[in-house]
């Protein structure tokens, strides 16, 4: 399996293929003569293809709710084809694709059998490309992205031609460079069913499309993405600060380096005097985000995290770091 690094590096790759691109679909024309020129004769056994994609514990795909068997049809077939445009690839590898393939079939609910659209795949022309921009709706053109590179990479014997083939369909589509970004992140995370090694900053990112790609992310990649995403502001027990003070309010946003709260430290004795002295100091916040407080254990917390965060669920939390 490929680590975060690999995924970062074949997107640096995609978008140098992108930026190299223009949206004329005569670009496609060699990736489509090496379909027709891959083998045809591959002896496959689909109802075995079939039970193996039944073990596939990802959530409901949102193809099942396209009920446009034209648009599955086609958009299976874009994805059979990274499958021939790698026959040179371990029969391991290819039965991977096919599977994970095999499975956006069934979620799909088409009429087609797999191995109908397997043969069709061997038929594409420029005007599939044409007809699939046209017909995809816009939100399923990030789901496509994420598939894409699923099937690239699910074995991680991903070559060249597949990563200029889903360039290509990138550009027809439209999607930045941004969002190729982000749906390389979400394709990674799918495959290893891991969130580590990815930045706070990425993980923010990654949570506005927990909604959208939740068939990927399930709860618990959930709860580990919000919780590295969680910063400690403020840690203070009874009686360890004066006059402690919150200058925000409980769910409110905050910006790097704005004043959340407020307290008083004694000064340093200077001279003979039994006065106590005390001055004001200010806590800033340390990273922007929605801040959290509560009190636990005679401590008042103030914890940074994302606006999908729960108090509760922070407090759970705070209470595992002992």
């Amino acid at each position: 399996m490929k680590n975060l690094l690999d995924i970062q590096q074949d997107v640096r790759r995609l978008e140098k293929s992108i930026q190299e691109l223009t949206a004329d679909v005569g670009h496609i024309h060699s990736d489509i003569e090496n379909i027709r020129n891959s083998s045809e004769g591959m002896d496959l056994d689909f109802s075995e293809i079939e039970i193996l994609a039944g073990q596939l514990k990802f959530g409901k795909h949102p193809l099942g709710k396209l009920r446009d068997d034209r648009v599955c049809q086609v958009y299976l077939e874009m994805l059979l084809n990274l499958v021939r445009l790698d026959p040179d690839a371990e029969e391991g590898a290819i039965i991977k694709r096919l599977v994970f393939i095999q499975w956006l079939r069934i979620q799909s609910q088409t009429d087609w059998s797999f191995e109908d659209l397997y043969k069709a795949c061997f038929k594409t022309d420029k005007k599939l490309y044409l007809e699939f921009s046209e017909l995809i709706p816009k939100n399923y053109r990030e789901y496509f992205l994420a598939d894409a590179l699923i099937v690239a990479n699910i074995s991680g014997t991903a070559n060249v031609t597949l990563y200029e083939y889903i360039a290509d369909v990138v550009t027809i589509l439209g999607l930045s460079s941004a969002e190729v970004k982000l749906i390389a992140m979400i394709s990674k995370i799918a495959l290893s069913q891991r969130v580590e090694g990815v930045k706070r900053e990425e993980r923010i990112m990654l949570l506005k499309k927990l909604r959208s790609f939740s068939h990927y992310l399930n709860g618990s990649m959930a709860e580990d993405l919000l919780s590295e995403t969680r910063v400690i502001a403020v840690n203070f027990p009874d009686g360890s600060v004066v006059d402690f003070k919150w200058k925000v309010k409980q769910s409110q946003k905050v910006e790097c380096g704005d004043v959340i709260a407020t307290y008083k430290k004694e000064k340093r004795k200077r001279g003979y005097t039994f006065e106590k002295q005390y001055e004001t100091k200010e806590i800033k916040a340390p990273v922007s985000g929605t801040i959290f407080q509560f009190r636990n254990n005679k401590t008042d917390y103030g914890v940074i995290s994302h606006e999908k965060d729960t108090k509760d669920a922070i407090k759970s939390w705070i209470k595992t770091l002992g």
